[in-house]
């Protein structure tokens, strides 16, 4: 097939393997997708008090300059609680739709490498989903929302030293005058915009390639040894450019930016097999549940 004698020293090449979360693990078809989406203009409109007829375009801005909408709603000048936040978007999804997966379950357990999630979502969502898919104990750790965004945090930070998982917090910041809010809508409706003039968002996610560097290095992963598993392409290239290899998942088609492309999580062992060639123990489990926390460690 297309992939054999590709990285034919993968095992030797790869120490770790870090995993997306949503519509990697699980197929777009769930519906967790869908229903987020929907959640996320629900708050809009019934909790900032964004006008319906703004939300499609607006979100669409948000998402596409700033990787999440939440981060882009931060940028824009929006003030929130970002556990409130989190509560609303996740605590209606239809996670009786995601069932036990027992050949994902082996097919991660059999891999005699470091393996580790890497969400943008918080980390009550991405317990909850592993545990829904019966892998809570099949990773090391969590690099999650709160891992790179300290809620007692209102900036983000160049120091190291500043990053990493705080409990639960407020994260709001208040202004006598009250918000003052950038009109993106208006921004990009004019000849050659800018993309400099933008305000910048205090909250890391990917596809910031600074994110992505951060939580490199809470996990103290070689970018060099490590195999990124993602279904967004911009994730996918983001993680190329700070020396990741790739693969992406829901596609079958190669892209630009990935090494690897298969259409479900559960193609990895055909598709890679070189991963499964190692001297090291068969089976590496996790006892208990999953880790979220400063640094990644066995």
């Amino acid at each position: 097939m297309e992939y054999e004698g590709r990285y034919r020293m993968a095992a030797a090449k790869y120490d770790c393997l870090l995993f997306d979360l949503d519509d990697t693990l699980y197929p777009y078809s769930s519906g967790i997708a869908a229903a987020c989406g929907q959640n996320i203009k629900d708050y809009m409109v019934e909790k900032l008090g964004i006008e319906r007829s703004k939300i499609e375009d607006l979100g669409n801005l948000l998402y596409k300059n700033y990787g999440t909408t939440m981060a882009g709603l931060r940028a824009i000048g929006y003030d929130f609680d970002y556990d409130d936040y989190h509560s609303f978007v996740h605590g209606r999804l239809p996670y009786e739709n995601l069932k036990p997966d027992p050949v994902l379950r082996s097919l991660l357990l059999s891999l005699p490498l470091r393996k580790i999630i890497f969400t943008n979502a918080d980390k009550v969502h991405a317990v909850k989903v592993l545990s829904r898919l019966g892998l809570e104990d099949c990773f090391e750790g969590i690099i999650c929302f709160e891992t790179l965004n300290p809620t007692h945090k209102n900036t983000v930070s160049d120091d190291e030293d500043d990053i990493g998982f705080v409990e639960s917090a407020a994260s709001t910041t208040t202004s006598a005058n009250g918000p003052q809010i950038f009109d993106i809508i208006g921004h990009f409706a004019q000849p050659n915009p800018s993309l400099v003039a933008l305000p910048k968002t205090p909250i890391a996610c990917k596809p910031s390639e600074l994110a992505i560097e951060k939580a490199l290095k809470i996990a103290s992963i070689n970018p060099q040894r490590t195999l990124f598993f993602e279904d967004s392409v911009r994730n996918i290239q983001a993680g190329k450019r700070v020396g990741l290899d790739t693969v992406l998942i829901g596609k079958s088609q190669r892209v630009k930016g990935a090494d690897y492309a298969f259409e479900s999580i559960h193609n990895i062992k055909e598709a890679i097999p070189e991963l499964w060639e190692s001297d090291m123990k068969s089976e590496v489990g996790y006892p208990g549940q999953v880790a979220v926390e400063t640094s990644v460690t066995a």
